[in-house]
């Protein structure tokens, strides 16, 4: 039997999945300081570079005393941001033409992120492919709902999103680039098709522990 026949759903991980946009985030929370005349930590990028978005915005807030509320900083960023989405994030390799087949397939196709919402819609945009999305599920606005950081880590947020595509969670399968959510896409009953990026150093154990490893997204048109 084909791979993808025992699907309905897939579901997708957004940065260093279908775009590569790990890198726009190096330094990006130290020079939005300095537009604050703030002195960045030597340790901050370090210090976040695994956190979520929420994570992050509490750290900042902490350690820099800023007179903002989690959700003005959080608007702040993303404004900042989704111009340099715009114009430095490219599609990863077969992007577009994988969309193109698994909706051909029936597959029903959302996306699963910790982006910010603007980011993610205006990019889907800008490259063409938003129109395939059904549903896409924010990690960080589900996490201020449940009070949990690392959403994707528990098999609640998978379940969640498996929902809102209308579809059993062991009838849906993870794009995903981190490790992190292996945990909890697992625990959900989902199926896993590890994506590498060059953002992650774990990619020999990561790729073993899933049932599809792809060098890049296009390379599953190959078992479609």
């Amino acid at each position: 039997m084909p791979f993808f026949d025992a699907f309905e759903a897939a579901i997708f991980d957004l940065d260093g999945t279908l775009i590569d946009s790990m890198p726009l985030w190096e330094n990006f929370c130290g020079n939005w300081l300095k537009s604050l005349n703030k002195i960045p930590g030597p340790t901050l990028e370090a210090d976040i570079v695994s956190m979520t978005i929420n994570e992050s915005v509490e750290y900042v807030k902490r350690h820099y005393e800023l007179d903002l509320s989690p959700e003005e900083l959080i608007v702040q960023w993303e404004n900042a941001m989704t111009p340099i989405y715009l114009k430095k994030a490219p599609l990863k390799k077969g992007v577009k033409e994988l969309m193109q087949a698994l909706a051909f397939k029936g597959i029903k196709l959302g996306i699963a992120t910790y982006s910010f919402p603007r980011c993610t819609k205006e990019i889907l945009i800008h490259h063409g492919i938003y129109s395939y999305f059904s549903m896409i599920l924010h990690g960080h606005e589900f996490g201020q709902i449940t009070g949990i950081a690392s959403v994707k880590k528990v098999p609640g947020f998978w379940c969640a999103a498996a929902e809102r595509l209308n579809t059993a969670p062991e009838k849906c399968i993870v794009f995903e680039d981190s490790s992190s959510s292996l945990q909890g896409a697992r625990a959900a009953g989902m199926g896993f098709a590890a994506v590498y990026d060059s953002s992650w150093g774990d990619w020999t154990e990561f790729s073993k522990a899933a049932d599809l490893a792809l060098n890049y997204p296009g390379e599953a048109l190959l078992i479609i």
